[in-house]
């Protein structure tokens, strides 16, 4: 029989969290980047040797019904701290619809805990000792181009941006995706979450299109340092969502495809009316869609705005405000 998907996952976000842990960036960025993107691919091989100890059929024999029923299941059960229960006005929460967001139940949330966790551990102490320098001053001419894709960012927009909390955020955001990107391969891509998941946008049409997948791999267009970066559309209007949990991870993500989309905001970042709106039209039309098709009518997906520390699983909650804390009080 099957492993269930609700169990295994837990098991696959370790081995993902070990590879990631076991090549991670040293504290010197500008000098071990480069070597970054070997030392990951030799992490995934380690751990894809030690999947032959994992019951593999988790990837193989899954039931559609099933699936639903265990990601409807796990999401009533979802433990929320008291932040996420009842939040108050804290990074984005005055927008309209953003309260409604924070305290929407997920599947997953001991997961994307344990992965944010890890990526909130990222040695830094190097770019915050820079506090207030630009990137230009401190970079080598020659890793200017490589910083900036691992940032996510041109060479122009690099070179005018200085070293506050925001490079941390990003840095952060990457790990995040890499860690569940790594997952999702050792499901050989069939893992429950999805990365930074491109949805583009056609103007004429005021439509959101399927992300760009072969089978149920998502397309990349980035480098191997960043292959999150660029994304594979550069339609205006085109978003690209942290973490998908599609419906049914046996085919590709699409429209109605999607159970949840979580925007993960990490401390110094929040989201903005713009971008969350942007993903309340997504959703509209996502509704739309499996109405269309009968496959529900009752709403498009969950709209999840998962806030770390504040909204981490209760059990790590209290560890994760005061490593963030304590972290904070570093960098003053």
């Amino acid at each position: 029989m099957a492993v269930p998907v609700i169990l295994g996952i837990i098991k696959i976000a370790g081995y993902a969290i070990a590879a990631y842990e076991l090549y991670h960036v040293g504290m010197n960025i500008y000098t071990e980047v480069e070597a970054y993107k070997d030392n990951i691919k030799k992490a995934k091989d380690e751990m894809k040797k030690m999947m032959k100890f994992l019951d593999l059929e988790i990837s193989d024999n899954i039931d559609k019904r099933t699936e639903l029923a265990q990601l409807n299941a796990i999401t009533n059960s979802d433990k929320q701290s008291s932040s996420t229960t009842k939040p108050s006005g804290t990074r984005g929460a005055s927008v309209t619809g953003i309260q409604a967001a924070i305290m929407q139940k997920i599947p997953f949330r001991p997961v994307i805990s344990k992965v944010c966790e890890t990526a909130d551990q990222l040695p830094m102490v190097q770019l915050r000792a820079k506090r207030g320098q630009k990137f230009k001053d401190v970079v080598p001419k020659s890793k200017v181009d490589v910083v900036a894709k691992l940032l996510s960012m041109t060479a122009e927009e690099f070179a005018d941006v200085s070293i506050e909390e925001f490079t941390i955020v990003r840095l952060k955001q990457l790990a995040v995706n890499f860690i569940i990107e790594c997952m999702d391969e050792l499901l050989t891509w069939r893992g429950p979450l999805k990365a930074e998941v491109c949805f583009p946008y056609i103007t004429k049409m005021s439509q959101f299109q399927r992300p760009p997948s072969k089978g149920t791999r998502l397309s990349r267009s980035g480098s191997d340092i960043n292959p999150f970066w660029p994304m594979p559309s550069k339609a205006h209007g085109t978003i690209s969502a942290d973490i998908v949990i599609p419906e049914y991870r046996a085919e590709a993500i699409s429209l109605t495809n999607i159970f949840a989309l979580v925007e993960i905001k990490f401390q110094g970042d929040r989201i903005g009316e713009k971008q969350f709106l942007t993903y309340r039209r997504l959703s509209t039309q996502s509704k739309n869609e499996k109405k269309v098709s009968g496959i529900t009518v009752s709403e498009g997906f969950k709209l999840s705005l998962f806030r770390y520390p504040e909204d981490a699983t209760p059990k790590d909650q209290s560890k994760a405000q005061t490593q963030g804390n304590t972290r904070g009080r570093r960098g003053n």
